[in-house]
């Protein structure tokens, strides 16, 4: 059986991927669709505990520690056995979402080398086939991102340099995974949807 493929949306607070990765179940209905962190039960729980604003002050190196648990739980209970039965898995974020947020963001480039090796062991040779980073302009995603319904997280509420830090980690990084598609996230909806669609296309 062919392996399946692997499709990852990266991208900063309020750059839509949720609602991209909605609209792109119907042209996939076959496809898992997973998020990290999340998307297993022991997954949600470090979510909810990450992105909780009780988790204020949290050290970075735990952070980091608790993101990769997600990762390789995530990994291990569905991507990995997902792509090698041959199914196509969407995932909203994966490795690249740690780097920058946690080495860029949290400006800790004294991880990069630990965050390595451990995206090695942990992933599992799952690699992405396609990366699309729906890159918004801070400003703009953050004016999206506190307008939720569920209200802001703790991320959505750093301050705009942790964001802008955040895309400057995105930019320099994202030429450096296979099929990556940077995708202009400040223009109206439609408009990123039929480049989203094109990107998808032309690796299935």
């Amino acid at each position: 059986m062919a392996r399946g493929k692997f499709i990852v949306f990266e991208g900063g607070e309020g750059s839509g991927k949720s609602a991209h990765m909605e609209r792109l179940r119907s042209l996939l209905p076959d496809a898992i669709f997973t998020r990290y962190p999340g998307g297993v039960q022991i997954g949600e729980r470090i979510r909810a505990l990450v992105l909780s604003k009780d988790s204020e002050g949290i050290d970075t190196a735990t952070e980091l520690l608790l993101f990769l648990a997600a990762r390789a739980q995530l990994v291990a209970e569905v991507i990995q056995p997902a792509l090698e039965n041959g199914k196509t898995v969407v995932c909203d974020r994966f490795e690249l979402s740690t780097m920058v947020y946690q080495l860029y963001g949290r400006q800790k480039p004294e991880y990069k080398e630990f965050l390595a090796v451990a995206s090695k062991t942990i992933n599992k040779d799952c690699a992405p086939d396609a990366t699309i980073f729906l890159d918004v302009t801070p400003e703009i995603g953050l004016a999206r991102a506190r307008t939720r319904p569920e209200g802001p997280n703790r991320f959505d509420n750093e301050q705009l340099a942790f964001h802008e830090r955040v895309r400057e980690g995105y930019k320099k990084h994202i030429g450096e995974y296979r099929n990556a598609f940077i995708i202009n996230a400040d223009k109206p909806l439609e408009e990123v949807w039929q480049s989203i669609e094109k990107a998808v296309q032309s690796v299935l």
